[in-house]
């Protein structure tokens, strides 16, 4: 339905063109699959994209993924640390499988993933959960560069109404009681264990950082997607209790200096995108595989805009979705700890 897509990023106007072409409910090609569009929008609190989804306006048709909903809540064996309440962490296979069912879509299904405005900062996670998870075919994911303005300004087709909770199941909530029932979801897992270097811990962060400290060849880097002030530790975490600083030997990415400054639901051209991270010390791999680490984990305040790094390490061609990982807890589990070692230089 979409073969003559190439890459991971579509336009507006490809992504209007795709949807005059497809109702989303009514729009089965020979192989069973259909083309559905998905609103990632997620903002800081106390600004709610599911209540903004449920007012509207939205793409016809189009469904709701709320990564804080999916996400193991503290006291899942997925997320076991209560006391720092780590929050849309990377859902289980079993959870994944339940939302795409109560979004009806199937392993076969083109996925679009887009955000309501152009001062959306985590639609990428959204996208990195659908596409990165190894839950569905990375193929058959796609993001949607523009926002809704834009959608409105090319003559895409806008739907108005408000949905009610309760009612609408493009609103659902997730039961994470049901992680231990195999067979209570009809979906089937793209990779079902979602591949082991998708997210990182605590522990691999730590690793990463004493072979930095003993001067040890790095098998991984880790880019920093927070603020300058952030990073180094000149302005206040957002979120009350953490330290500022960062992980001795990180490098500072902002995911924002990434983006489009007058619409920041679009990545700079991707030859711009390359050379700031190769600026901040992300070095191209060379041919005979010496020099620059492979891996790269991306961290952010709680792994939302950490997501941006990741696509945008890999649109840019300076490396592969397998060598690019989120280090899930971020901020929020390394500035939260007595223990870990930070620092406020480089």
């Amino acid at each position: 339905m979409s073969s003559s897509i190439t890459g991971n990023l579509v336009t507006i106007q490809q992504a209007i063109e795709i949807h005059k072409k497809s109702n989303n409910d009514d729009n089965n090609d020979e192989c069973g699959s259909k083309n559905v569009f998905i609103d990632g929008s997620w903002h800081m609190p106390p600004r709610v994209a599911r209540t903004e989804f449920a007012l509207g306006p939205r793409i016809p048709n189009a469904r709701f993924l709320d990564i804080d909903d999916l996400g193991p809540p503290p006291g899942h064996p997925a997320n076991p640390n209560k006391s720092k309440n780590l929050p849309h962490m990377k859902p289980t296979p079993e959870t994944f499988a339940r939302a795409m069912d109560r979004m009806s879509i199937t392993p076969n299904d083109m996925l679009y993933v887009y955000t309501a405005t152009k001062n959306c900062i985590g639609y990428h996670r959204a996208y990195w959960t659908l596409s990165n998870c190894g839950y569905h075919d990375p193929e058959k994911v796609k993001l949607v560069q523009g926002c809704l303005d834009e959608w409105r300004e090319c003559g895409g087709e806008i739907e108005h109404g408000e949905l009610t909770e309760g009612e609408d199941d493009r609103l659902f909530r997730t039961n994470h009681d049901d992680d231990d029932d195999d067979a209570s979801a009809k979906y089937t897992c793209w990779r079902k264990d979602g591949g082991d270097s998708v997210v990182v811990d605590m522990e691999r962060v730590l690793t990463v950082v004493e072979n930095n400290k003993a001067g040890s060849a790095a098998d991984a880097i880790v880019v920093d997607a927070r603020s300058s002030g952030r990073f180094f530790g000149t302005e206040p975490e957002p979120r009350p209790g953490l330290r500022g600083g960062h992980a001795p030997g990180a490098v500072n990415v902002p995911f924002f200096t990434l983006l489009d400054p007058n619409d920041m639901a679009k990545f700079r051209p991707m030859e711009e995108v390359r050379d700031i991270f190769v600026e901040a010390g992300i070095a191209p791999l060379s041919e005979e595989g010496g020099g620059a680490p492979r891996k790269v984990i991306c961290s952010c305040g709680s792994g939302v805009t950490a997501a941006a790094l990741v696509v945008a390490l890999e649109e840019c061609g300076l490396r592969t979705k397998e060598d690019i990982s989120i280090y899930d807890g971020s901020w929020i589990d390394w500035g939260g700890d007595d223990d870990t070692p930070i620092v406020t230089t480089d």
